[in-house]
């Protein structure tokens, strides 16, 4: 197929997506929560997945409301903390420049794609003690993994918000979270990116929205308007270090919200926030292959930034402004000798969510603008451009139900994201992608 041809397969099918979406006139964290306290899903998101302040403190209160119905024992006898969440979709994907034995071709495919499910269990085990355990996978390669699993025990000292510890694996406390995110087709830029040398390694894996393995301390206000975390955990995908904690590495995250009662800002939030993540890059070896825990000379890949956040409008359904700028950089011990010098980059996106009053907020319109824009390259005869990277997803739901026992949407989105360099022979490559599907909760 022609470039020409993979363009308008995508364009036919994004129009036949919004046709689908207009004619079919009438999901949210955890069902279970809404069963046990029958209140439908829109009490703790403003759209779905995204948290609104009711759900942001319901979060760091452990999954209590404090009304005295939380512990186990005084829900109804069927109450069982447990969800299923599934997105049956189609999805079309084209990337341009790949080298293949009939030259440099522009490669697309689509069909229903083989989804996985998420077992969502959660709930509160005593008073102040709560917990989350999230099998995922099912899919048809038969793989399934613990995505989440923790304990987290609230008001540990004299009954105050302020000190609270979360331990197990779970996503850090990101400027925007990245298992919670709208869009089902992209993934943020700048938690993922990492420089690179043309054809060389980079030993950091280092991935903000991957869970992690650790201990976290959460703070807050009675309202959650003030907030803290800070983090200390083993890197994902790290080989391991001889320490007594593997790649020992930190996350810090510090929150501050404003409320107005006029003007057409209702609510703004600035925060900062910043992560040292540290890897081995010598090792013991086994037949030359590194033996996992024997690691030293961390190095670090670190990364820091700010975030901002605006409501126009009613909280109830807003239009929904978020910022983030951060700056990146990777050590050049870890790409293992291949680079001059160490790796710095800068990068960011803008999210938009709009929840239109009308209709119950059934719908919800988004997008998102990343970028990355490389500082210092590693290898200092690489073009100074080289990964630089501009993505723009866009896209709407539906929400056909919703209820105080599960949540169905119709879901659709287009994303294109263009990285310089990394095709074959130096060539910009191009990633196209389309989707729609029934994102359900029960």
């Amino acid at each position: 197929m022609t470039r020409n041809g993979s363009l308008r397969v995508v364009l036919q099918l994004a129009v036949f997506a919004i046709v689908m979406f207009v004619f079919i006139s009438p999901a949210s964290a955890i069902p279970a929560f809404a069963r046990k306290y029958s209140l439908r899903c829109t009490a703790c998101h403003e759209s779905w997945p995204v948290l609104n302040d009711f759900g942001r403190n319901f979060r760091d209160n452990g999954y209590q409301l404090r009304l005295g119905k939380d512990d186990t024992v005084t829900a109804d006898p069927g109450y069982w903390p447990v969800a299923i969440h599934v997105v049956p979709n189609y999805l079309y994907t084209k990337v341009t420049n790949q080298a293949t034995d009939q030259g440099v071709k522009d490669v697309g495919s689509g069909g229903v794609a083989d989804a996985s499910m998420d077992l969502l269990m959660a709930g509160v085990l005593t008073q102040n003690i709560s917990f989350l355990v999230v099998p995922t996978g099912f899919a048809s390669d038969g793989n399934v993994h613990l995505e989440s699993y923790w304990a987290y025990f609230s008001r540990l000292i004299k009954n105050s918000d302020w000190f609270n510890v979360r331990i197990g694996q779970f996503e850090i406390d990101l400027p925007a979270s990245s298992h919670r995110n709208l869009e089902l087709t992209d993934s943020y830029l700048l938690y993922s990116y990492h420089p690179s040398v043309p054809g060389g390694a980079n030993v950091a894996a280092y991935d903000m929205g991957e869970n992690q393995r650790g201990v976290e301390i959460v703070g807050h206000d009675a309202n959650s308007q003030t907030r803290y975390t800070f983090t200390i955990f083993s890197a994902h995908d790290s080989v391991g270090s001889a320490n007594a904690l593997s790649s020992p590495s930190f996350y810090g995250h510090f929150q501050k919200y404003f409320r107005f009662k006029d003007g057409p800002v209702s609510q703004a939030e600035v925060g900062v926030w910043g992560a040292v993540a540290n890897y081995p890059t010598t090792f013991l070896t086994s037949g030359g292959a590194p033996i996992a825990g024997t690691g030293g000379n961390l190095q670090a890949s670190t990364r820091y930034g700010m975030e901002a956040n605006v409501w126009l409008g009613s909280l109830v359904a807003p239009l929904h402004l978020d910022l983030v700028y951060g700056h990146g950089m990777d050590k050049k011990n870890l790409f293992l000798g291949s680079a001059d010098r160490s790796g710095t980059f800068n990068g960011g996106f803008l999210e938009a969510i709009w929840v239109p009053a009308a209709d119950l907020m059934h719908w919800s319109v988004f997008g998102r603008y990343d970028m990355i824009r490389n500082q210092n390259q590693p290898l200092i005869t690489a073009p100074s451009n080289f990964g630089d990277q501009n993505q723009w997803t866009a896209g709407v739901i539906y929400t056909i139900a919703y209820s105080i026992r599960d949540e169905v949407a119709l879901h659709a989105e287009i994303s294109s994201d263009k990285a310089k360099g990394v095709g074959y022979a130096g060539l910009d490559q191009r990633t196209d992608s389309i989707m729609f599907g029934v994102d359900f909760a029960y």
